[in-house]
């Protein structure tokens, strides 16, 4: 009975995975729109590996072997105006708390400033859309244009929540409030998440390397 109840587990992990698990391209040209001409020969492009699946994207990007950038796209929330995106700060974003009923895949183990990152298999987003950030975490600058809006600030803990304010996808930078440029940008029905870090000091004019139209 027991190794009955073990197998019927394994198969249903197994057929779990296959069905929700993303697949691994390289295409680096898939987000190649959203950077400016004038910089794209200091993109390193020999490594930008993307995450694809029917539910969302998951590209990373490396810009004058310095700056660390993620591209996800969540192909649910195209309808979605992200001037109703909640951005909650102070909040109790907990790694431990995410963990205990996280299902999904892990992304850049150790490979700081890029931000540990956990994406449950299934997101349901219920066409709701919130930012959490942890009570180290900070906001120095809030940014928002025609399509895009965001801020510029540090994170140490960070999670992505849905319409219920179940956190779905969670960003560690483990050890210290790390950097950050981060931007909501919607262009032709697309809800895209972009994400800059480094380990060296820069500021919010980064986003100069971005074609926002």
């Amino acid at each position: 009975m027991v190794v009955s109840v073990i197998v019927l587990y394994i198969v249903f992990y197994i057929g779990r995975v296959i069905v929700y698990i993303h697949s691994t391209t390289h295409n680096p040209k898939e987000y190649l729109w959203l950077y400016n001409d004038s910089i794209k020969c200091d993109l390193d492009t020999m490594f930008s590996i993307g995450e694809t699946r029917k539910a969302d994207n998951y590209y990373d990007y490396l810009y004058k072997k310095k700056y660390c950038i993620i591209i996800l796209e969540y192909k649910q929330l195209g309808s979605l105006d992200i001037q109703n995106v909640l951005f909650h700060t102070h909040a109790n974003v907990n790694l431990n708390h995410f963990i205990s009923s996280f299902w999904g895949e892990e992304y850049n183990m150790d490979l700081y400033p890029r931000p540990e990152t956990y994406i449950n298999f299934k997101l349901p987003f219920q066409n709701g859309f919130s930012v959490s950030l942890d009570t180290t975490s900070r906001i120095e600058k809030w940014i928002e244009g025609k399509n895009y809006r965001g801020f510029f600030g540090k994170i140490l803990h960070m999670s992505f929540n849905n319409a219920e304010g179940k956190p779905l996808v969670f960003f560690d930078y483990k050890y210290i409030a790390t950097p950050t440029l981060f931007l909501l940008y919607k262009h032709q029905g697309r809800f895209i998440v972009i994400i800059i870090n480094s380990k060296e000091k820069f500021d919010d004019k980064i986003i100069h390397i971005l074609n926002l139209q």
